[in-house]
This record gives structure tokens, C-alpha cells and sequence, in this order.
């Protein structure tokens, strides 16, 4: 990856962790409540940002090329029962703590130990199902040994010749 990419998504990011502590999204009361239906802010806030990430990608697709001159690539891959069940899993940490994955780092970033809480929490059950697929190899994602090449590569060395 080059610098300018490195450094567009280091203030994408920066960006995007502003936004969202400034929208009150980083406040776990205001999660809550929308949680328990109390208050649709967080509702509207997701209609927004679906809406404008479908904006943006209907101008990429036009363009064809990436801000930085790469082809688009929106890959699309089916629904597998490891992606249903981590569904889930994340839709009921987000029903109890109250937070997801970016609105953790934001409490984080902004003092909340509440956040260092449920990252210690993230990082732990990532921790854990890393350990559980190494243990376990029938629940990989893959279907073979991590270091085995896939099974649709191209062996090394000259190819074949064609006509014979």
C-alpha cells in the first residue's frame, strides 16, 4: 500500500472518528435509547450514511477509477453461515454494551474507560476464536492448512504447453 493511500485513510478515518463522536453517536446514552426505541437519532443517522455511501458509489462506478487512479473493485461474495452466526454474535455485544467496533475506539479516544472495557472484551474474543480455529480445524473458514496454497492456484513453474 502506498504512503498516499496509508496517509487518505489514516485522515478518513480521523475524519470519521470525528464525525462520529460529534453526532453524539460515541455516547452510550444516546445508543441506548435508540436501542430501546426511545429515540430514532440513531436510525436516521444510518439512513444517512447508507445514503450517502450509495451516492458515492453509484459516482465511483461512473468514474470506473479510484481516487488514486486503481480500478474499482466491488467484490461480491455469498452469504456463508460463518458471516449469519458473527451477525449474530455482533448484533447481541451491540444490544448489551451499547456500542460497535468504531463507536468503541471513539469512547476510547475520548476518555471513556467504558470503551477500553469493551475493546479489551473485542480483542479477548478475537483472541479466542483464533485459538479456537487453530484447535479446531473443521471450524476454519478455509478448508485447509493456513500455510497450503488454495486449491484454485496455479502451481509454480513453467506452464504447460498448449497443442501437445
Amino acid at each position: 500500500m502506498s504512503r498516499p493511500v496509508k496517509l487518505s485513510a489514516l485522515a478518513v478515518g480521523m475524519v470519521f472518528g470525528f464525525f462520529l463522536t460529534a453526532s453524539g453517536l460515541g455516547n452510550y446514552r444516546t445508543i441506548h435509547d435508540g436501542l430501546l426505541l426511545r429515540d430514532p437519532y440513531i436510525y436516521l443517522m444510518m439512513a444517512a450514511t447508507v445514503g450517502t455511501a450509495a451516492l458515492g458509489l453509484l459516482v465511483l462506478r461512473r468514474v470506473g477509477r479510484t481516487a488514486f487512479g486503481g480500478p474499482l473493485e466491488l467484490p461480491r461474495h455469498p452469504v456463508r453461515r460463518q458471516a449469519v452466526l458473527g451477525g449474530a454474535v455482533f448484533g447481541v455485544g451491540f444490544g448489551i454494551g451499547a456500542v460497535c467496533p468504531g463507536i468503541t475506539v471513539a469512547a476510547l479516544a475520548t476518555g471513556s474507560w467504558y470503551g477500553a472495557v469493551v475493546l479489551v472484551g473485542i480483542l479477548g474474543g478475537l483472541w479466542l476464536r483464533g485459538y479456537v480455529e487453530e484447535r479446531e480445524p473443521r471450524l476454519r473458514t478455509d478448508s485447509g492448512p493456513r500455510d497450503a496454497a488454495p486449491a484454485d492456484a496455479t502451481p509454480a513453474g513453467p506452464a504447460p504447453a498448449e497443442g501437445r
